[in-house]
């Protein structure tokens, strides 16, 4: 599955937007309110209309508080004058997504809908992908090869609070109990922007399991899932499930081993997340064998894909997932312009709030940030910024002072002492203009 162009109507804060996706990798940039956690839900809604023809698996609605408002200032006869309107929103409709890609090799276009107050989420329009995706459902259940397409969706909290128990597996009875062995299951929790963390850690420890029945041989699909987490996580050496303590843990380069609960915020964060991608392509497509991750097609969404990372591994997170995953398209989120900096080119960013430029990799971090995210002087901070505005007005105050009558000297005194007192925390820019000041016009 690959998306290449959306239409968004009515939804959110969208009232007629279009946006071209490109076919690897996606990085939206744009202020907070401009959208950019609404484009992955409208994404979400255009991906999930595969599961509308899967048995067993929910799709993505447009929900009624997504259906995009217009408010009104509606004027009150016979009103009290100080009351003279009220303000009024209501629901714009047809809310509307549309999309045009490739599904299982052929090209189509699908519309999903709300129309009306209290109405379902039209398919009429999206009969096409249903269909295709119900003859996969079929070849699958008859034990036939077909190449499935990952679909997920990782919001901001996909890890927020999650248990230490999430990450424990200490019953054998988790271990050994019979399976569904259905690929798809690869399907589950896909439009959820949450993560299941105990899927993943259940799936590792039965597979060390199998793999210690086995006399230590693994298959083919447990070590590129464990591949792809090590790739992945920056200083990552190995991940082994541990019996005894119940837990993943994952041995580090320069750091000590650690079990996942003990991990960053940033590290279990990938973890989890390149964890569950390797997990649901393996499930999809066992045929694929080693190459499973190489060869499986998808769209995944990422919200925040700087969530908890250091810069130094912001800078190249990007070219670790599109090369672990090169068939998958990515659409991501972003504030950090290390990210920016690092995509190929200029058609993998969608500005939400202005014009992409060509190239990026050749930029400057201080010119992404003022060119691209609209931040004046990255250089120095606001309060220097504002302090050098104080210690110039202060200088060119002096000067008019200096000229002015001695009766309104006191005042002038009173106004440069009232422009610096807000500045008590850094006494050597207070002490240097009052030095000034004091040369100037005496004590």
């Amino acid at each position: 599955m690959r998306i290449d162009h959306l239409t968004i109507k009515n939804f959110k804060g969208f009232v007629a937007n279009e946006f071209s996706l490109h076919p690897q990798f996606n990085l939206v940039v744009g202020v907070n309110g401009t959208g950019k956690t609404s484009l992955l839900d409208a994404l979400s809604i255009a991906a999930g209309s595969w599961f509308l023809g899967l048995r067993g698996y929910d799709t993505r609605h447009i929900r009624p508080q997504e259906v995009s408002l217009t408010c009104f200032n509606l004027e009150i006869r016979g009103s009290d004058p100080s009351h003279q309107s009220t303000l009024i929103c209501e629901p714009q409709y047809p809310c509307m997504v549309e999309a045009t890609g490739e599904v299982l090799g052929e090209r189509l276009s699908w519309v999903r809908a709300l129309n009306t107050p209290g109405g379902r989420t039209t398919y009429v329009d999206a009969r096409n992908i249903k269909e295709l995706a119900a003859r996969a459902d079929q070849t699958v259940r008859k034990g036939s090869d077909v190449l499935l397409p990952v679909i997920s969706y990782y919001g901001t909290g996909r890890l927020w609070d999650t248990p230490r128990e999430q990450a424990q597996v200490k019953n054998e009875k988790e271990l050994t109990r019979k399976e569904k062995l259905s690929r798809l299951n690869g399907y589950n929790n896909s439009v959820d922007p949450r993560l299941s963390v105990s899927e993943l850690v259940r799936w590792i420890a039965r597979q060390s399991w199998i793999t210690y029945q086995q006399g230590g041989l693994s298959s083919a699909v447990y070590d590129v899932v464990r591949q792809a987490i090590i790739r992945c996580l920056e200083g990552a050496r190995a991940i082994f499930f541990d019996a005894n303590l119940g837990e993943v843990i994952v041995e580090m380069k320069s750091q000590r081993t650690q079990p996942f609960n003990n991990l960053s915020d940033g590290q279990r964060c990938m973890l989890a997340m390149v964890g569950d991608i390797a997990l649901k392509a393996a499930t999809l497509n066992p045929h694929l064998g080693p190459k499973v991750l190489q060869e499986t097609p998808g769209v995944v969404l990422i919200d925040e894909l700087d969530l908890h990372l250091h810069p130094k591994w912001q800078r190249h997170v990007i070219e670790e997932l599109r090369t672990t995953f090169p068939k998958i398209q990515f659409v991501a989120t972003t504030h950090s312009p290390f990210l920016i900096q690092s995509l190929r080119s200029g058609e993998e960013l969608v500005v939400l709030d202005g014009q992409p430029t060509a190239q990026l990799g050749d930029k400057p971090i201080d010119e992404i940030v003022q060119g691209i995210m609209g931040v004046p002087n990255p250089r120095f901070s606001e309060r220097y910024e504002e302090m050098k505005g104080v210690a110039r007005h202060y200088l060119e105050t002096l000067e008019e002072a200096q000229l002015a009558a001695e009766d309104k000297l006191a005042a002038y005194k009173s106004r440069l002492a009232d422009s610096i007192a807000p500045y008590a925390d850094n006494p050597a820019f207070q002490a240097f203009l009052e030095m000034k000041r004091a040369a100037k016009l005496g004590e």
